[in-house]
């Protein structure tokens, strides 16, 4: 139905959605990275570095690997990398569906092709970190430390226990969503300016952005994925716990609201082994300050 009715105001709106493709056509650009080819999908995959340790990077809700670069970029020298694009987004296949754990089945997909066997450590950042607690669930034996930057917990998308407020904050966001996805060939998201991923990009970077934000495909995944966020935050609430010995690094942005903290306070009560760290940044936390979380990440290496 969805595919239906986006398919119908395309064709309503033809002379619009005429012009949207040839800007599309000139916007083009090829990945940054590799393309990787799974049983589950094509996957854009930036790998940097070399070491025993691999680090895997998973961006949050509208994110993609672009917004690992510069942390990417300083710890190449030293270790492993990998960021990618969930599905649908960037340069990777087209996003069948929204949940979590499809997408550490993906994680896994990708992983594989890469013949990739070496222990992990994990960053995610907001949404994000939802997926990489469930990987880590699903792996547990790889897994060997995680760094959450200003990640959220699954009662952020428990949509039972929303109060009218947090409701109504949910269902708005996610008319936005369905709005994008349903207009995007039409091209009323780039007339109002609503980048998926965001308004910002690093300045070596923003040949690409125009591409990556206004993508079609990029509105239908985001859509998917906050649509079925309390999938994804139940499927969290069911995982097997993470062992209490796993060490964790919570990353918090400068949002001091009660429901904010609540969040960094659940992540620190995964693991008994805990790093705190604060900051005075927005929510973007890796690309306002590269260097500290790429330090944090630094710092599990000697753990594995």
């Amino acid at each position: 139905m969805d595919n239906w009715k986006q398919t119908a105001i395309t064709s309503l709106l033809f002379p619009a959605s005429i012009t949207t493709a040839l800007l599309r056509r000139n916007e083009k650009q090829p990945p940054p990275g590799k393309l990787v080819h799974t049983e589950r999908g094509t996957f854009h995959v930036i790998e940097k570095g070399k070491g025993p340790v691999t680090v895997l990077m998973d961006a949050g809700l509208s994110g993609q690997s672009l917004h690992w670069h510069r942390v990417q970029e300083i710890l190449g020298s030293c270790t492993h990398t990998i960021s990618f694009d969930r599905k649908g987004y960037g340069w990777s296949s087209r996003r069948e569906y929204g949940d979590g754990l499809s997408t550490v089945r993906d994680m896994e997909a990708i992983l594989a092709a890469l013949g990739i066997s070496s222990p992990l450590v994990l960053a995610g950042h907001s949404y994000g970190g939802l997926n990489v607690r469930l990987f880590a669930s699903e792996n547990r034996e790889r897994v060997k430390g995680i760094v959450f930057v200003d990640a959220v917990v699954e009662e952020r998308y428990l949509t039972d226990g929303f109060d009218s407020k947090r409701k109504k904050e949910w269902r708005n966001s996610l008319r936005m969503m369905k709005f994008g996805h349903y207009t995007a060939y039409t091209g009323l998201p780039r007339l109002l300016k609503m980048k998926v991923g965001g308004r910002y990009m690093f300045p070596e970077l923003e040949k690409y952005h125009s591409f990556v934000g206004y993508s079609p495909k990029a509105y239908e995944a985001v859509f998917k994925e906050l649509r079925d966020s309390g999938i994804t935050a139940q499927q969290v609430t069911n995982s097997r716990p993470l062992d209490r010995s796993l060490p964790l690094t919570v990353i918090q942005s400068g949002n001091q609201s009660p429901e904010w903290t609540g969040y960094q306070e659940g992540l620190k009560a995964l693991s008994d082994d805990v790093r705190e760290i604060k900051t005075t940044h927005g929510h973007n936390v890796h690309m306002e300050n590269p260097e500290l979380v790429a330090e944090a990440i630094l710092k599990h290496l000697s753990f594995t």
